[in-house]
């Protein structure tokens, strides 16, 4: 055979041998090419932040929009100063003017407006007028808001606009914080585009860090991010192509179903090294053997996530239940990849040689250490539950909406400064009387006035805004006498005149946004504070109707941001509750199931059962607020823990079925302490770098990962192997001593 033939045969030997290697190089380029093409990685956040509009929780809302239109969508720019000075109000005048021509904005509302904008005449005219007062000046005097109405479809564009102008304008005695619905999500949406970026490039190298220094092979490397990247990728393409977007809830999907690919493949990396060793089979063999050996626990803990996933389709919040469907396509993608494409890399690598002596010596140390019951640290576990079950009441899922973001930030101090100065959050009280009486005569106009001076001295309102705030307006003017003479010639009293007038289309039917049309309806649209709460917002709402009726009226319907953010800690609560224990009992059937053994059952019940305790009391303890992001962290712990519990139950199963005994859990944990460790090192790692985020709600999400991955590590070890063997060895330790006496 010539040199050129043997070399021919060579390549082509080569060639086949890396063609299944090849094919998947050619998938992941077919994937990365629809990836460009049709995923959209800005996050979306819509107007009513983690709800859509055809939510449940935003129906009220909705109704009262509809039977109260007209209102606005504003951006709001409150500034600090000496407001009484000329050069104060020099510079209001000026910011109002540059302000209207931002693209975007329809009206500019201000105590200095110019002529194209809207307000009083100056400072002191705001100050005589309790309409002005409530708008423009804030608590104590010490600042003004330049309120800017805007469409209801910005871009980025406007928001960019007003921030130079903050830039431009903010200096010592002149301070411009920004605010308002629009800002706030464009923001979010900004900040979540930024992390996932960073960090999910960040968290590759971290991952990749890791996989080598633990296997030092480039195969098992390469391997394990095309499987890693590919089902990522092809998740957020369903995703889109069923049309669930990236959203504040799903912008971590992917990293979560990188989580979901790498595991499988540490237990199958692991399980490949020792079938090498022990039976001495290379390439392809040695690789499909580990694949038999390793894909029934994978597919147990598949569907698992993937009914994990599922459940969260129940919680009534559309964003959760895109997170539930896109989970439930990752799951299913990460269990596809693992299998798929990652054994083609692991038949070409070469196992993890020890270099050094002393690994071998501390590794057979831990092998040693794993196999033995360890009662005090299972007991400690269960002390840390039950100490973790008092910290539970004081999970605060209902934190204020500057919790979302960083401390000293610029939008975080817009909020707190509009929070200070008059309330940040809207909210929408529908009410009419308790008779039904209409509310357009003298006696309505003063019980409403009544009531609104009532809800402005809960500490939890800043300021109310209702009819006879408008209506004030009016009796400052000379010609309020002319209609009360011109009303009592046409039979009406003056405030019924004065209503006709505000609901004129002349003078833009501003009533048309504070009473219906029969004048039997109205809405008191209040701003509350979120620096001075210390009980949840549905409790505030509650003593506010509570207000509403003793002042003689009924509360129809509730609305607003406020409300609606009150909704989210409710759902949140609750999805904790249910979601867990329905995930907890889905497991535990399924573990009764593969294991055909009732005690690992029950052992797997308990052991489920304390994870979640444990890291939400101790988040708890921490102060930490459980928000609608971090909760989506909420499946991963279980979902870890019950990974690491089928594999070590489908372990202790293969070579004796009585699982009541210690021995089948001992080989269990002394072979797979390394790729549990190992799956949380790579978990820890790679979510560590969420820590140094700059928005709050993804550095939560990492602490809970860190500590629930922890968590449920130690648990599957220690405690659930204990539980599933207790009640024999005590019964076998009995026994023993009793033969012990008898001999």
């Amino acid at each position: 055979m010539t040199s050129e033939r043997k070399l021919g045969v060579l390549v082509m030997a080569i060639l086949l041998r890396l063609f299944p290697v090849l094919v998947c190089f050619g998938i992941t380029a077919i994937v990365a090419i629809v990836f460009s093409h049709s995923v959209d990685l800005k996050p979306k956040v819509g107007e009513n932040f983690f709800f859509s509009k055809n939510d449940p929780q935003v129906r009220s809302d909705n109704e009262i929009s509809r039977t109260f239109p007209g209102q606005m969508t504003e951006i709001d720019l409150n500034v600090s100063g000496d407001i009484a000075s000329p050069a104060y109000a020099d510079r209001i005048h000026a910011l109002s003017v540059e302000l209207a021509k931002v693209p975007g904005v329809t009206a500019v509302i201000s105590i200095n407006p110019g002529p194209k904008g809207h307000g009083p005449k100056d400072i002191k005219d705001a100050l005589k007028s309790p309409l002005w007062t409530n708008t423009l000046i804030g608590e104590h005097h010490r600042s003004t808001d330049v309120i800017a109405t805007v469409k209801d479809d910005i871009g980025g564009k406007t928001i960019y606009g007003v921030q130079a102008l903050k830039n431009k304008f903010d200096r010592p005695g002149f301070e411009v914080v920004i605010s308002g619905q629009p800002y706030v999500t464009e923001m979010i949406s900004r900040t979540m585009a930024r992390d996932l970026r960073t960090f999910s490039l960040a968290a590759v190298g971290v991952f990749g860090v890791v996989l080598f220094v633990l296997f030092c092979s480039p195969w098992i490397l390469l391997g394990a991010f095309v499987a890693c990247a590919n089902s990522s990728a092809a998740t957020l393409i369903v995703n889109q192509y069923i049309h669930i977007p990236i959203g504040p809830v799903t912008a971590n999907l992917s990293t979560m179903v990188f989580v979901m690919t790498l595991s499988p493949m540490v237990f199958l990396t692991y399980n490949w090294i020792g079938i090498r060793q022990q039976k001495q089979l290379v390439g392809y063999a040695a690789v499909w053997t580990a694949v038999k050996e390793t894909v029934a626990p994978s597919l147990w803990s598949a569907v698992c996530m993937l009914l994990g996933f599922i459940s969260l389709m129940l919680v009534s919040a559309t964003s959760m239940k895109h997170l539930g469907t896109g989970g439930a396509v990752g799951a299913a993608m990460a269990f596809l990849a693992a299998y798929i494409l990652y054994p083609w890399f692991l038949a070409l690598a070469s196992p993890p040689k020890t270099k050094f002596g002393w690994t071998k010596g501390i590794a057979s140390r831990l092998h040693l250490f794993f196999s033995e019951r360890h009662r005090l640290v299972a007991v400690a576990l269960v002390m840390f539950g039950v100490v973790g079950t008092i910290g539970l009441p004081r999970l605060n899922t209902d934190p204020p909406l500057f919790f979302y973001f960083k401390k000293g930030s610029d939008i975080r101090q817009g909020l707190e400064a509009v929070d200070r100065s008059g309330g940040s959050s809207p909210l929408k009280l529908e009410v009419e009387d308790i008779h039904g009486a209409p509310l357009d005569t003298n006696e309505a106009y003063n019980r409403l006035w009544a009531l609104n001076d009532a809800l402005e001295k809960d500490p939890a309102v800043g300021k109310a805004m209702s009819l006879p705030v408008i209506q004030s307006e009016i009796d400052r003017r000379w010609y309020s006498k002319l209609l009360s003479i011109e009303g009592f010639f046409q039979g009406k009293s003056k405030k019924q005149k004065e209503v006709g007038v505000l609901e004129s289309p002349k003078h833009g039917a501003p009533a048309r946004q504070f009473i219906t049309p029969d004048h039997k309806r109205a809405l008191l649209l209040l701003r509350m504070r979120e620096t001075v709460r210390n009980v949840s917002r549905e409790q505030i709402i509650r003593r506010l109707e509570g207000t509403v009726h003793r002042e003689g009226f009924r509360t129809l319907l509730v609305g607003g941001e406020y409300s609606l953010l009150g909704d989210m800690g409710r759902l949140i609560t609750s999805s904790i509750i249910t979601g867990s224990l329905l995930l907890i009992g889905i497991f535990t059937v399924m573990g009764f199931v593969f294991s055909r053994s009732l005690r690992t059952g029950l052992a797997m019940l308990v052991t489920l059962a304390i994870i979640p305790v444990i890291v939400r009391g101790y988040i708890a303890y921490l102060g930490m607020p459980l928000d609608f992001i971090t909760a989506s962290a909420a499946n991963l712990d279980l979902g870890m823990g019950v990974d690491a519990m089928i594999y070590l139950t489908m372990f202790a199963k293969r070579d004796n079925k009585n699982l009541g005994s210690w021995e089948p859990w001992s080989k269990a944990c002394s072979h797979l302490w390394r790729p549990i460790g190992t799956n949380f090192l790579v978990i820890c790692c790679g979510f560590g770098i969420f820590l140094l985020s700059n928005f709050p709600p993804t550095l939560r999400f990492g602490v809970f990962v860190i500590v629930g991955s922890a968590t449920a590590a130690s648990a599957a070890l220690f405690l659930f192997p204990w539980l599933a063997s207790i009640s024999l060895h005590r019964k076998r330790k009995k026994v023993e001593r009793k033969e012990l006496k008898t001999a």
